[in-house]
């Protein structure tokens, strides 16, 4: 057989090849706009530590570039070398996002700048569970996205029939106790209190543990806060979070409350001080997992 003859056949065998079809979509509304993602997407980059536990507990497997600086210790397999590492939340390699060429990216508020940025390599899906008004409902509104997404509907359904259930136990030990709550976040000596609407506001308006402050300011940061404050809000039950312990530096929190102010409150003349995981309040939160354990700390705290 001739050599041009071998060539035409080669190339009526291509054109009689299948084109690859493109992927599925389904168009998505988040906090930032809408987008078309892809079902089943096969590479992933997640910024969300939240997102990343749903992974988990969905038992979802796509390839993923996971931000392994911080990596909360419930979620520390997510460090081994079969994820592709791209530095931490807030400082994340944009070449290496690039180079793994992904699916479809999930970023949080930590991100947020990024945006653009990100929209440019691949569909960007944005979770705001930290400065969602309702928290709840967007925690919930993200795991059904992600079952839908990746084939996991009745996993996801059964993840936020079980979260729902939990909390209302929570709110019928909130509405038995009835303790004014003051949640704060103690960080480099410094303390900030959070209320309702705030990023730890789960609390108040979902679990609906009454404030012990109502006129906080709500704001990503919080209100800074004295021991004078705290003895003058005087409240029945403290939860206080320790970003430095959450970003494994030496704490100078581990005590900051041992203070004889905060000791004259009824919190701690009854031994309602709790301190909250801070991996899952501080680092993570917004996921199947992590909003559980922080669902359950809360009704642990409140059954002191």
């Amino acid at each position: 057989m001739k050599i041009t003859t071998k060539i035409k056949l080669i190339a009526l065998a291509a054109l009689a090849l299948p084109l690859a079809l493109p992927a599925e979509t389904i168009e998505a509304e988040h906090g930032l706009g809408r987008v078309k993602v892809p079902l089943n997407p096969q590479r992933v980059v997640v910024l969300d530590y939240g997102t990343l536990d749903t992974f988990e507990a969905l038992g979802v497997s796509p390839k993923l570039a996971v931000p392994k600086t911080y990596m909360p210790s419930y979620l520390e397999k997510y460090k081994g070398a079969e994820y592709e590492n791209i530095g931490n939340v807030k400082e994340f390699n944009l070449e290496t996002i690039n180079a793994f060429k992904p699916d479809l990216i999930v970023i949080s508020a930590r991100q947020i700048d990024f945006y653009p940025q990100l929209s440019a390599i691949a569909p960007v899906y944005y979770v705001s569970t930290q400065i969602a008004p309702d928290q709840l409902a967007e925690t919930k509104k993200n795991i059904l996205f992600f079952g839908k997404i990746f084939g996991k509907e009745e996993a996801a359904n059964k993840a936020v029939k079980e979260m729902e259930e939990a909390v209302e136990r929570a709110k019928i030990k909130a509405h038995e106790k009835n303790l004014r709550t003051l949640v704060l976040i103690a960080n480099d000596g410094k303390i900030s209190a959070f209320g309702s609407g705030s990023r730890f506001g789960l609390v108040h308006d979902a679990l609906e543990v009454p404030l012990a402050d109502a006129k906080i300011k709500v704001g990503r940061h919080g209100q800074l806060v004295n021991f004078e404050y705290i003895a003058m809000t005087n409240p029945d039950m403290i939860l206080v979070v320790d970003r430095s312990a959450a970003l494994g530096v030496h704490s100078k929190d581990v005590k900051v409350l041992e203070n004889p102010l905060v000791a004259r409150t009824k919190a701690a003349k009854n031994g309602r001080i709790v301190k909250l995981d801070p991996e899952i309040w501080y680092l993570s939160g917004g996921g199947i997992l992590s909003e559980m354990r922080k669902i359950s700390e809360v009704e642990k705290a409140l059954e002191k």
